[in-house]
């Protein structure tokens, strides 16, 4: 049973004020934001969020939003991985979405400004810009650019609830373990960067007992497929993963891909 009740505690360190020595002094308006769906914005419209974003800092485990309670920010990752869990009421987990920094942890329902649909846990260490809520919707109402790519990140966050609920329910767990991975680095954009995760926090994202994704993990190892420590995972061969898992991975990542946000700097020159 997982325990999320802990809150985010972290400071806020307002955006331009990071203590990045020479890399601060850049003008705003050529400086690329590390996250993609800003960075994706025109530099105007990047401009009517700025004063009110704000970089944090996350430990491992980090609540951003607890499920049934007012949904108070958006958070736009730089780095790492964000799990979106739906849970039981005695604290039982299944992963219904994740979000790196290609995307946003935003609302998915119109509902979720009063009670988020979802709990939102940082799978390790990162950073994130953060928002209120009210103020990216002032900014919403000034800029089409921005609404485009909220609702891009919205259509990214329904189309994973689709597929895992399927997903979830009709196939095998080491098809479903083989999919984790593959998308934890996806979102991670790197297969050599290891994905930080224990096989109890990697249980709970599938809603299964941690002696199943034990035998399991031990089976992808002897394929050769991966190499799992005590907290983290390399993808050894990427082929192998993918011919094990099911076919809900590449059909997501193919739907997913002609939503992600472009940089802006490459949509000018291609213009």
């Amino acid at each position: 049973m997982a325990d999320f009740s802990g809150k985010i505690g972290p400071a806020a360190v307002p955006l331009g004020d990071r203590g990045m020595g020479a890399a601060a002094l850049v003008p705003a308006g050529l400086r690329r934001h590390e996250n993609r769906v800003l960075a994706s914005l025109p530099q105007p419209d990047l401009a009517l969020l700025s004063r009110h974003l704000h970089v944090v800092s996350l430990a491992p485990g980090a609540v951003l939003q607890h499920q049934d309670l007012p949904l108070e920010h958006v958070y736009f990752p730089h780095d790492g991985l964000i799990s979106l869990l739906a849970m039981t009421p005695n604290g039982e987990t299944v992963e219904a979405a994740s979000v790196g920094r290609a995307g946003a942890v935003c609302p998915v329902l119109k509902s979720d400004v009063r009670d988020a649909f979802l709990t939102a846990v940082a799978q390790s260490a990162m950073r994130v810009s953060r928002i209120t809520t009210a103020h990216l919707q002032i900014a919403q109402r000034e800029s089409e650019a921005l609404n485009l790519a909220m609702r891009r990140s919205r259509e990214t966050l329904l189309l994973q609830l689709r597929q895992n609920m399927v997903c979830g329910g009709l196939h095998p767990v080491e098809q479903r373990l083989s999919r984790w991975l593959l998308e934890a680095a996806d979102r991670l954009e790197s297969d050599v960067q290891p994905i930080l995760a224990t096989q109890e926090q990697v249980a709970q994202r599938l809603g299964v007992r941690r002696t199943t994704v034990t035998l399991l993990a031990s089976k992808l190892q002897e394929a050769g497929a991966i190499r799992w420590g005590r907290s983290r995972v390399e993808i050894l061969d990427r082929s192998r993963l993918e011919s094990i898992a099911c076919s809900c991975y590449a059909g997501l990542r193919e739907r997913t891909r002609a939503l992600a946000p472009a940089d802006a700097a490459t949509k000018s020159i291609a213009g």
